[in-house]
């Protein structure tokens, strides 16, 4: 990579050759469409794509019916099996993740990372990115940084606030004051928005991570040995985190092509939840503790580490981008081809559901939240751009087909599933009561219920996790969600995830919202 665009001095507080989408570059042009910036233009025109055909497949069961309703019958029969398979893999994913991660919680990877060379002089560099937070929210992650059982004089911590925050200054100098002496080293770093950046979480980390690099040269720190952990503010690492992906990395010879993603359990305040609220994040975490045993469809998500050269060797993250975890991921997939993989950390990150002062505020900040992780969409153009990556390495096609099939399926699998077969029979009777029609939508039912038990060993799963004693009326309460979870999946899964697809289809950009949190 060439040098970094000026403007990128130290400011800082202390108290390729083929393009996959030439083709369509050619068709723009060819049909006379005027492009001043045409990656732009052409990823827009994607983003479009991606949008209508998200409407076309939610709207599949009006126009499949009333068009070709026997094909629907069995593209709807196709897609419950493919569902079904998904709740498999969910359940029986849940189940080993499970497994792993309490014997990962039982490993001692200290004590496997210092019998690897290089591990004297391996350093962690932890990164949390943070607008308007409250200093509790913020201190809490860091003492459980401050536990982690790796030598604290080799963590570095950088708070990285924004600039515009006019409470940022004082919140770094409480926390400095307080947690500086506790780490080798710990900053706090003020992100100036700039012309053609998108204020949010991957500009603020395009701003911070070359400025961190710089200071860790400068306290005689080789680049090259250091690991960069990238955490929400309400991230709490488990405390051998560090030490683990320290032992998988010095373990692996491929370790410079190495990403790693641990288990996100939003259970830091399930408990101030609404109790039918705390059914669809037992889900997202049943959900996030399973895609870890993905293989190599596995992508980043919202904390997770890497080698600091090779976020280097990216050009860091896009300050023009919201997505920024799998920005970062498919740039190293794009840059290293099949070499760069990202390997799982079974043990847990504990996270903050979306929270407000009210329950209804607490609806809402679901419905952004969801909305803003789905706008992820708008990253299938960059991805589609991998499949013919400009270094001629071969494309991560797992990782690609599973990001691109998740961000399709996530705003019109309910529609699929809840509509598809009870509006044939409304809009389409005859093929509905003829031989073909009652045997598809018969099979296509059991299909369904068969994904029943699947999703309860997850839910189970997530519920031990959490551990502890229940209230009954609480119990009574998640089983209410529970029961509730098709109506719960729609507002608060489908919708939004609908919404930011739809602002892709009419070009709409989607601003970058931080989850609320509430302090303790």
């Amino acid at each position: 990579m060439g040098a970094r665009p000026a403007g990128h001095g130290l400011r800082w507080h202390c108290p390729c050759k083929v393009d996959a989408l030439a083709v369509l570059d050619l068709w723009i042009a060819r049909f006379g469409v005027r492009m001043s910036q045409p990656t732009m233009s052409r990823d827009k025109l994607l983003g479009m794509g991606v949008g209508l055909g998200t409407w076309a497949l939610v709207t599949l069961p009006v126009w499949g019916a009333l068009l070709a309703p026997l094909a629907l019958a069995w593209a709807l029969l196709a897609f419950n099996a493919y569902w079904l398979m998904r709740s498999v893999l969910l359940g029986g994913g849940a189940v080993v993740g499970f497994f792993r991660l309490r014997r990962a919680e039982r490993t001692d990877w200290l004590t496997q990372a210092s019998g690897h060379p290089g591990f004297a002089d391996l350093h962690h560099l932890v990164l949390i990115p943070t607008y308007k937070e409250d200093d509790r929210i913020l201190a809490e992650t860091l003492e459980y940084l401050e536990r982690q059982d790796f030598p604290r004089e080799r963590i570095s911590v950088v708070l990285a606030f924004e600039q515009r925050d006019p409470g940022a200054a004082h919140r770094a100098d409480r926390l400095l004051r307080r947690f500086r002496p506790r780490f080798g080293r710990c900053w706090a770093l003020f992100h100036q928005l700039r012309a053609g950046e998108l204020a949010g979480k991957s500009s603020n980390l395009a701003w911070a991570a070359p400025r961190a690099r710089t200071l860790l040269m400068r306290q005689g720190i080789d680049p090259t040995n250091v690991l960069v952990s990238v955490c929400d503010a309400d991230s709490r690492l488990h405390t051998k985190y560090l030490s683990a992906v320290a032992a998988h990395h010095l373990a692996d010879p491929e370790r410079a092509d190495r990403l790693y993603q641990p288990a996100l359990l939003f259970h830091a305040n399930l408990d101030r939840l609404p109790p039918p609220l705390r059914a669809s994040n037992s889900a997202y975490s049943a959900f996030s503790l399973a895609r870890l045993a993905l293989g190599r469809r596995l992508v980043l998500q919202s904390t997770y580490s890497l080698p600091l050269e090779l976020a280097h060797a990216v050009d860091y993250w896009d300050p023009d981008v919201i997505p920024e975890d799998s920005r970062i991921c498919f740039k190293v997939f794009r840059a290293r081809g099949d070499h760069a993989q990202v390997r799982p950390i079974y043990l847990p990150v504990l996270a903050d559901a979306a929270e407000g002062p009210t329950p209804w505020d607490t609806v809402i900040a679901h419905y952004q939240q969801i909305r803003r992780w789905a706008w992820g969409a708008s990253d299938v153009p960059y991805v589609l751009g991998g499949l013919l990556p400009s270094n001629g390495a071969p494309p991560r096609l797992e990782a690609i087909v599973g990001f691109v099939e998740d961000h399709l399926t996530w705003p019109t699998h309910w529609f699929l599933i809840t509509l598809g077969t009870h509006l044939l029979p409304i809009l389409a009777p005859q093929m509905a009561a003829s031989h073909n029609g009652e045997a598809l939508l018969s099979l296509s039912g059991t299909l369904l219920a068969a994904c029943l038990p699947w999703i309860v060993v997850a839910a189970v799963v997530d519920l031990v996790l959490r551990g502890g004693s229940r209230d009954p009326m609480e119990w009574v309460g998640e089983l209410v969600g529970w029961a509730m979870m098709p109506v719960i999946a729609l507002a608060l899964t489908a919708l939004p995830a609908l919404d930011a697809h739809t602002r892709l289809l009419l070009g709409r950009r989607l601003g970058y919202q931080a989850t609320p949190k509430l302090a303790r």
